[in-house]
């Protein structure tokens, strides 16, 4: 019975190391959607190739068809060329415009929201109760402390206060 056990957890942390191996990799492609660089092509065609080798090596070794020696020797010069082939086509991948262009339209982002922001602290926003952190109407909780904006909840009967009341509107409790 423990020796099945033990089968089962190995073969289920050789699975685990060996998932990414397996997985179709969609993610890394996304970079590729539309862009027209034979360089780049090639350098996926090229990375797919070292997958598909390192399976069919997996493959082999496993139905015995290779030694260990030889798996181990296959097994580090494909590797090596997998990581080389990864290393230029993430640096392929980062020497593009587009790349860049994220960046900055991140940034131009960031600065509209910070301007918006600014203009609604300057027009008459309302403040926080708790740090005086300017916000504007549809917010809930300050960004800056966390404090509800929406007023506090009146122990007694539950009715929501408006911020800064001292006494419920409803039952006349304390706040």
């Amino acid at each position: 019975m423990t020796i099945i056990l033990i089968a089962f957890m190995i073969v289920g942390a050789v699975a685990i190391v060996a998932y990414p191996l397996f997985k179709q990799s969609n993610d890394l492609d996304a970079a590729f959607v539309g862009a027209n660089d034979p360089v780049l092509e090639g350098l996926v065609s090229q990375r797919d190739a070292m997958y598909s080798a390192i399976k069919d090596l997996e493959n082999d070794h496993a139905t015995g068809k290779l030694s260990d020696a030889d798996y181990r020797s296959l097994r580090a010069k494909y590797e090596a060329k997998a990581v080389a082939i990864l290393q230029e086509l993430d640096h392929a991948v980062g020497s593009k415009p587009s790349a860049g262009r994220a960046a900055r339209d991140d940034d131009a982002i960031e600065r509209e929201i910070a301007r918006l922001r600014r203009g609604a602290a300057t027009n008459g926003a309302l403040k926080c109760p708790k740090c005086g952190t300017p916000h504007v109407a549809e917010d809930v909780f300050c960004a800056k402390c966390g404090a509800s904006l929406r007023g506090v909840r009146c122990p007694s009967c539950g009715k929501r206060a408006a911020v800064g009341d001292k006494f419920c509107g409803k039952c006349g409790k304390t706040l």
